[in-house]
């Protein structure tokens, strides 16, 4: 099952027509709002203009022949996620972006709507607390001790059952994030949630 990327604001940069469309589709599908697409680096630097609220970018490294890291710079220091989503395997990608994942445009549909979900998963690192008192958590280090409370939750159920309930609660932090309060830790913040989201369907979704 795909993860749901309802309330994800996407950018999407890519000057192939048909290429742009699948994409567009590929990700509202999953629920994202996509913002673009766009075909060049100009008319994509003045969307971003018009835009604050992006929360991950699928970029084509070339766009008519203009290569994508201005735009890719203006991400950056707006701390947004990128997917590098090109034909050229052996161009070049600047250092400063070694954090970006990289995908070849022969990927499916799922694996593309997986990478737009796990890089804004790992988004949710940056929700430190505001306290010192609380050291920073980084979302993946948390997976399995989630995966093992999920299973004891669902003791009995197969894993794919605890699995999903892992999926459903990490879905749940994306869409409510901004609840959170700061002086929680991210650990005890997802346990809740998992906690929560059981409740409702302890026999895992309906």
């Amino acid at each position: 099952m795909m993860p749901n990327l309802r309330h994800l604001r996407v950018l999407v940069a890519e000057d192939e027509f048909y290429v742009a469309n699948d994409i567009a589709l590929w990700l509202e599908r999953a629920g994202a709002t996509i913002i673009g697409p766009t075909p060049t680096v100009q008319e994509t630097l003045k969307s971003l203009a018009r835009t604050e609220d992006v929360q991950v970018a699928v970029l084509d490294i070339n766009l008519n022949g203009e290569l994508i890291f201005p735009v890719a710079d203006e991400l950056a220091r707006r701390s947004v996620p990128l997917i590098f989503f090109s034909g050229y395997d052996d161009l070049s990608i600047p250092s400063r972006f070694h954090s970006a994942t990289r995908l070849s445009k022969c990927v499916r549909s799922s694996g593309l709507v997986s990478a737009v979900f796990e890089q804004h998963l790992l988004s949710l690192s940056g929700l430190a607390p505001l306290t010192a008192a609380i050291p920073d958590q980084v979302v993946t280090d948390l997976l399995p001790d989630l995966r093992y409370r999920a299973r004891l939750l669902m003791a009995g159920a197969p894993l794919e059952a605890a699995d999903r309930l892992v999926e459903r609660t990490l879905e749940r932090a994306i869409a409510v994030s901004a609840t959170r309060c700061r002086s929680q830790s991210l650990d005890a913040w997802l346990y809740a949630l998992m906690a929560a989201i059981h409740g409702e369907s302890p026999y895992g979704p309906n």
